[in-house]
């Protein structure tokens, strides 16, 4: 790697809509394939995805938001993954060029992409379409078939249509543009979607282009008394944790063995130690859910009955399937090795016709240790409990076995015991940590009729915001950001405070400066995390500095807000601070004679 005479090496993870599913899966992926011998901090550089059609303050936003691209070239790193949409296509002008050149004056792989001349990892996208078609067509007999379709701008929304519209071609299904209308691959689509529905209001399946899409779709559908799954087949793409959450839960197209996000840290991980990384494709498949049956695999009774680890391993898998890109360190429990374990000793007993008081106590611990370390993070809740019945009744089709079935019932108690401890920390969590945005905010709002309030009482507030890793740059003054313009940058910036475990811990003043390129260096920030998000403080288009936060799940949908809050603050103790000084200068100062 280049050598920076370093202990740390920093790689710069670019994307668009931090809060998106995709863009979660992604950092999670490249985030659980770092080797745990490596000293690699991951900064992810979220940006917004850049639409000239949307209103015009937003337009505007997004295009000062996404001045934090820029410190991809102001800033050191090692290397970059990058994953931005619309740079690969005619409307690339949308977002500036040049960047492109910045993220490639270092080691770089992109994303999704076909731009030339980059190493890039792309879906096979036609493998999972091509399985979720013929499925459709030979095996469900199905022949009305549409496409809710993504951006006019986006690489793999543009080849997802051509694949699906082969596809159908090849098994004798027509496809018109009736069948087919663009959106923006987001959330809000459930107009266009409604529109794909009343247009065909005979159709039996849709391909969403995207997970997002999909959930659009489901709104749509339910406001015409439509369900996913018996009224219409519905199925996505990305395999994002969306398509496990949705009601009924969601069949979606993902990668069949390797990430995106995986493939594209090992070949970046190889350019910067200087070998050759090629180009590569990554494998899809269909993972069937309850908007469109389907199973990979079956469990008969032969294999039930032998006992064969390779069985067990491969139903692990399939029921599992995303702890594959888990990195599995000393100090966390294997839980492929355990549910193999505790899966082995119940069908042995099976096998044996016998099962002692012991073993039974021995499985039971194990299982309750499996949900205990997390299973349900890997598996979809309804795909897990249909595996379980399909084990048991393949097990009672042998020999009922009254233990065995009551540690059947056992992994489905706990299975639903961890998903409700889930969903009342999240909740929870989400309750604190509004009621902290909202003490801040109104820390700054009640100082601003008071002499004393300024950019020191400003950043003491910060502690308000219930950070857990976090740190705060801030320029000496504000940087003007003229988005038609290049930018320029003081050589240096201000680490004002960082927050460690929840405490914060504020810098003395002599050593806050330091060189705004080494920002992701500095030995204050906790050596607990290892990856971040850098937000733009900003307020209008004056851009006051940095907010390095450490990557939770909360960060995710509120680091930007955040940002936005702090930086209100500091714009409302400059204004302030202002207001006092123009008081306090005299009128014959403020209005020369000759002068009105």
């Amino acid at each position: 790697m280049k050598d920076r005479n370093k202990n740390i090496t920093v790689i710069g993870l670019v994307l668009e809509d931090i809060f998106a599913d995709f863009s979660k899966e992604l950092i999670s992926n490249v985030r659980n394939a770092i080797p745990d011998h490596e000293h690699i901090r991951l900064v992810v550089l979220p940006g917004r995805y850049y639409n000239p059609e949307i209103p015009s303050e937003i337009h505007d936003y997004n295009r000062i938001y996404n001045s934090v691209f820029e410190a991809g070239e102001i800033c050191d790193f090692d290397g970059f993954i990058v994953h931005i949409g619309n740079l690969s296509t005619s409307r690339s002008h949308t977002i500036d060029e040049s960047l492109v050149a910045d993220f490639k004056k270092v080691p770089s792989v992109f994303i999704a992409t076909n731009i030339e001349n980059v190493t890039t990892v792309n879906y096979d996208n036609e493998a999972g379409i091509r399985e979720a078609v013929e499925c459709l067509v030979n095996i469900n007999g199905l022949s009305r078939l549409c496409m809710l379709g993504g951006r006019s701008d986006n690489f793999d929304s543009i080849l997802r249509k051509e694949i699906f519209i082969r596809c159908l071609e090849e098994n004798g299904i027509r496809f018109s543009e009736e069948n087919f209308i663009h959106t923006d691959m987001s959330l809000n689509c459930v107009a266009e979607a409604t529109e794909l529905l009343e247009k065909n209001p005979h159709v039996q399946a849709i391909f969403c282009v995207n997970d997002a899409a999909a959930k659009g779709l489901y709104t749509a559908m339910a406001a015409k008394g439509l369900v996913p799954g018996r009224d219409i087949l519905v199925f996505g793409f990305d395999n994002t944790m969306m398509s496990t959450e949705l009601i009924p839960s969601l069949s979606s197209i993902g990668c069949d063995r390797t990430t995106l996000g995986q493939k594209a840290l090992e070949l970046l991980l190889k350019k910067m130690n200087g070998e050759k990384a090629e180009s590569a494709m990554i494998q899809t498949r269909l993972y069937g859910r309850e908007s469109f049956d389907y199973e990979m695999y079956d469990y008969t009774v032969q294999e039930l009955t032998e006992v064969n680890p390779a069985f067990i391993y491969r139903m692990f898998d399939d029921c599992f399937y995303r702890y594959r890109t888990e990195q599995i360190s000393r100090e966390n429990v294997n839980l492929r090795r355990l549910f193999v374990e505790f899966i082995t000793k119940m069908l042995q007993a099976q096998k044996n016709r016998y099962m002692s008081p012991e073993t039974f106590q021995e499985i039971s611990r194990l299982i309750r240790i499996f949900f205990e370390k997390g299973a349900m993070k890997y598996t979809d809740p309804p795909k897990l409990l249909k595996s379980i019945e399909r084990l048991q009744a393949g097990v009672n089709f042998v020999m009922p076995n009254v233990m065995l079935n009551r540690l059947f019932s056992e992994m489905k108690d706990q299975a639903i015991h961890a998903i409700s401890n889930s969903s009342i920390r999240e909740t929870g969590d989400l309750l604190e940590s509004r009621i902290m945005m909202k003490d801040y905010l109104i820390a700054g709002m009640m100082q601003t009729g008071r002499t004393e309030f300024s950019r020191e009482k400003a950043l003491r507030a910060v502690s308000r915001l219930g950070l857990q890793n976090a740190a705060l740059f801030m320029f000496e003054e504000p940087v003007c950001y003229h988005p038609e313009q290049k930018t320029v940058y003081p050589k240096t910036i201000r680490l004002c405070c960082v927050m460690k475990g929840g405490n914060i811990f504020y810098i003395d003043s002599k050593r806050q400066s330091c060189p705004i390129s080494g920002i992701f260096y500095r030995h204050e920030l906790s050596s607990k995390c290892s990856s971040f998000a850098l937000f733009p403080v900003f307020y209008a288009d004056k851009i006051y500095g940095y907010l390095l936060c450490g990557l939770t799940n909360d960060i995710f949908n509120s680091g930007e807000y955040i940002a936005l809050l702090i930086g209100q603050n500091f714009y409302i103790s400059d204004l302030h601070q202002r207001m006092l000084r123009a008081a306090d200068t005299p009128a014959d100062r403020q209005h020369p004679a000759g002068q009105s």
